[in-house]
């Protein structure tokens, strides 16, 4: 019977030590969850060739260690060609920048503002891929755009930056105000 006892004991803690484990690699890496950099009132130029290409000031700038990514909160950016003129400017709330891969999403109160194709872009959410100048919005994402007196909604939105043309897979709404009847609407009117 004692023998049996203690048979019966080793079994139990056997068991028990067996069935315990220290999982080490089940905890997450916190250069993946916390920022490596952190700014309030953020103003960031990136520069090429002694050029400024690139501004963004934002309320909060967050840069990731591993992966590339930046979060910016209430950004305002503008980008520049080689001569240094105005290509592009916009601001959104919430800006998630992949810079490794080159592909970034603009999230909240979207305008985009294109000058030297006096185009104008709003949008809730938008996604830029910088390796084929992709610009495309949600499928059921209402993107606005006014250029030249006309402005047209829609969604599924896909423009190219290479081609300057977009397309919309569902059905547009739209406006044209031609800015000769304007002035002379105006003109009567004084």
């Amino acid at each position: 019977m004692n023998l049996l006892k203690k048979v019966s004991v080793f079994f139990i803690l056997t068991s028990l030590l067996g069935g315990c484990s220290l999982n080490y690699g089940s905890q997450q890496n916190s250069e993946n969850t916390v920022p490596e950099f952190s700014f309030t009132d953020a103003n960031f130029d990136r520069y090429s060739k002694n050029k400024v290409t690139m501004t963004l000031k934002a309320e909060k700038l967050e840069q990731y260690k591993n992966g590339g990514g930046s979060y910016a909160t209430n950004a305002e950016f503008k980008t520049f060609d080689e001569q240094g003129t105005l290509k592009t400017e916009g601001k959104c709330q919430l800006l998630a920048a992949d810079t490794k891969n080159k592909k970034y999403t603009l999230f909240d109160n979207v305008s985009i503002n294109i000058p030297d194709q006096e185009t104008q872009l709003t949008a809730n959410s938008l996604h830029f891929d910088a390796n084929n100048e992709q610009l495309t919005g949600g499928i059921t994402d209402t993107v606005s755009i006014l250029r030249n007196g006309t402005e047209v909604k829609g969604q599924g939105f896909s423009a190219s930056g290479v081609s300057r043309k977009y397309t919309f897979l569902r059905p547009v709404t739209g406006s044209v105000t031609d800015s000769h009847d304007q002035n002379t609407a105006e003109g009567d009117e004084q």
